[in-house]
């Protein structure tokens, strides 16, 4: 038999317990509202996005509350990096080639046929901003994690690529300045478009071709309610670039944040970019075999023959990059060659 002692204590705790539960959750600490370019059902956004939110809310014991959009949830795509800047947001997950010229250390990853798969290039990426070498790019800014898509598909409208001279005088759409000098080397005219500009694009006839991933092409919005896949009808599977992206935060805010909440997210961050690299890798091969699979689309794999083509065709993209850096007085020599160097080592590590 419990004595009264005993009851009493069990009573207490038992208020204390109801109390505690009675009590509202801490408020957050601080809010960061996250923009980003992607559709929400892309894997770049319900694989990435999302779960690094999560992530960062849980690693930071309720104290950031994260509050993520999809494409034009904050504003638009062209937008999203001057408003970090400004302070308008907190934070954006957005593409460096939208913003010609500001970006040119990071664009070294962009050249044609650096990278097989998005982990390398990802893991490449980061390691060159963690010895500095991307610093000049990102003064205004904090940039918590760069990465890179799989390498881009070629779409048209309708017109079959059986070779690499097929791509010459088509107006392609390109995320950038560096994948379209590339492009331009194929002979295509390379046309710088937003995500959110390319299904209209396509509609009025102001291009022929899409540079662009498979897993976003299914999702994301196109002109007059279609996706971007409804509208195109050839699928030539090159993988030969993709533009950089990065996460970046306002400075002011970054500089404001405990120390050991800039922990959080610088790890939460750099996990975000390489499960996400993989994340993007199984959607773009899950993509890859629907557009097989359906007969609506001219499904085209270049051979390694062709390949070798192509890189031949776009190796003067190098020295004109180059040459452009040198004008910039940077070291694109070295850069690139600690790029390749990098990309090789990752490559290796991840077979």
């Amino acid at each position: 038999m419990r004595t009264r002692r005993q009851l009493g204590t069990q009573l207490v705790a038992l208020s204390a317990a109801l109390a505690a539960r009675s009590l509202p959750a801490r408020a957050a600490e601080q809010t960061l509202r996250l923009a980003s370019i992607s559709a929400a059902d892309a894997a770049a956004y319900a694989g990435v996005i999302e779960p690094f939110a999560r992530a960062v809310e849980r690693d930071s014991n309720g104290r950031i509350e994260m509050a993520p959009k999809p494409i034009g949830g904050y504003g638009k795509p062209a937008e999203l990096f001057p408003m970090v800047e400004r302070g308008d947001i907190e934070m954006a997950a957005t593409v460096q080639g939208y913003h010609p010229g500001r970006f040119p250390q990071t664009s070294v990853i962009e050249l044609p046929m650096l990278y097989d798969n998005a982990i390398a290039g990802t893991r490449a990426l980061l390691a060159l901003h963690k010895e500095g070498l991307l610093d000049k790019d990102y003064t205004t800014v904090k940039a918590l994690a760069l990465y890179v898509a799989a390498p881009f598909a070629i779409f048209t409208t309708g017109k079959k690529i059986a070779s690499v001279k097929d791509v010459r005088g088509l107006r392609v759409r390109t995320p950038g300045p560096t994948v379209g000098l590339a492009l331009a080397k194929l002979g295509a005219i390379p046309l710088g478009i937003p995500i959110n500009m390319i299904g209209d694009a396509i509609a009025s006839g102001t291009v022929d071709a899409v540079a662009f991933s498979m897993d976003s092409t299914l999702v994301t919005q196109g002109a007059g309610g279609k996706l971007l896949a409804d509208q195109l009808s050839v699928v030539v599977d090159v993988r030969f670039a993709a533009p950089a992206q990065m996460l970046v935060m306002n400075r002011a805010k970054w500089d404001a944040l405990p120390a050991d909440l800039q922990a959080v997210l610088e790890k939460d961050a750099v996990a975000m970019a390489i499960d996400g690299a993989r994340a993007r890798e199984v959607a773009e091969t899950a993509a890859g075999k629907k557009f097989q699979t359906d007969p609506r689309y001219t499904y085209i794999t270049f051979t390694a023959e062709q390949r070798a083509e192509m890189a031949r065709a776009m190796a003067p993209a190098f020295d004109d990059w180059k040459a452009g850096m040198t004008r910039l007085g940077l070291d694109g020599e070295g850069l690139l060659n600690r790029t390749r160097e990098l990309v090789k080592q990752f490559e290796v590590a991840a077979k």
